[in-house]
């Protein structure tokens, strides 16, 4: 019998997200798109495009809303058969679309999802982690509930434990610590566990406690978390300028210890869905990390190309193939038809 690839598990809670239709506000709505999508769930999918073994572990609700959630990330390629069901409800989110100068906004309704309410024990991360070759996370979780936090350190610990590289993108999300702890006094324990992180300065700054130079850029950034954690490996972080809600760039930094390296800009001037564009990023780090040893140039190239590619493609996931990133990654012409 062979042996199952090892996998990449990625864990998070499952959105669904609804978007009144094009660029409407929300009061304009008479009905809303219905996507499913979250950090780590884009993650995962995005890994499955660009045919890894990713497999996903959150807490749904068993309901139909829960079922189909599962279901649509599995029409994607992700292993769902960990996902546990449990809790009152899911996660929601609303995305309202900005364009030019007018911003896009989200409202969360996820108090009291499956996946706030988790619990350790329900997971039992020693047989997930018996394949497991990479772990991924975000800020996002902890952020959910005190026992979320508590259940991210039963699974980082599991995951040292059998020897798991571990990935965090930090992810700060301020309209969801409200439960009376903040970030700083509980991320960086949980960070320390990490190999690689992925994180902007204001991010570092508030999770992590940080202190940056008067005279520090945001591409500054890896070698303070590093400095501040030198147990972790690498650090990376995206570099977005935003002209407006429809013009971005976006560029990447890594930084493994020693050296820095800078990716190509890629200028976005007409993006269809910015949502998930760092999930991409990050998906694309975990690949090159996978795939191209220690080449770190080449590994934020396709960082930054894959996340590029995200803004070209409606909804929180991302589609790309490694040949499509590859090519953006190596200079190929864009926008021509492939025959």
């Amino acid at each position: 019998m062979q042996t199952p690839k090892p996998s990449i598990t990625c864990f998070g809670e499952l959105l669904l997200r609804l978007s009144p239709p094009g660029h409407q506000k929300i009061q304009q709505a008479k009905s809303f798109e219905a996507n499913y999508g979250g950090a780590e769930a884009n993650v995962a999918a995005s890994l499955a495009s660009m045919g890894h073994n990713s497999q996903f572990i959150t807490r749904l609700p068993d309901n139909t809303i829960g079922k189909t959630a599962k279901s649509q990330l599995a029409f994607y390629g992700v292993d769902t058969q960990h996902i546990q069901f449990g809790g009152e409800r899911m996660g929601v989110y609303f995305l309202e679309t900005g364009t030019m100068q007018r911003n896009s906004s989200v409202i969360y309704d996820r108090a009291n999802s499956g996946m706030a309410t988790i619990e350790q024990g329900m997971i039992d991360w020693d047989a997930i982690f018996e394949n497991t070759q990479w772990f991924h996370w975000s800020g996002i979780t902890p952020a959910l509930s005190i026992s979320a936090v508590e259940v991210c350190m039963e699974a980082l610990t599991a995951a040292k434990r059998h020897g798991v590289t571990i990935s965090c993108d930090l992810n700060y999300r301020g309209k969801l610590w409200q439960y009376g702890t903040s970030p700083a006094a509980i991320m960086p324990e949980l960070i320390s566990m990490c190999d690689l992180v992925l994180g902007g300065k204001d991010d570092a700054r508030i999770m992590l406690g940080v202190q940056f130079k008067d005279s520090d850029g945001y591409d500054a950034t890896p070698q303070r978390i590093k400095e501040h954690f030198p147990s972790v490996k690498w650090v990376a972080t995206s570099l977005r300028k935003s002209y407006s809600a429809s013009h971005n760039s976006i560029a990447g930094v890594f930084y493994d210890g020693e050296n820095t390296y800078h990716s190509p800009t890629y200028d976005m001037p007409t993006m269809v869905d910015r949502v998930g564009g760092g999930d991409a990023f990050m998906a694309g780090l975990i690949h090159g990390m996978l795939s191209y040893e220690s080449d770190y140039q080449q590994v934020i190239n396709f960082a930054a190309a894959a996340s590029c590619l995200k803004h070209t493609i409606h909804g929180d996931i991302s589609l790309s193939t490694v040949q499509e990133v590859e090519q953006l990654a190596a200079g190929h012409d864009a926008g021509r038809v492939s025959r």
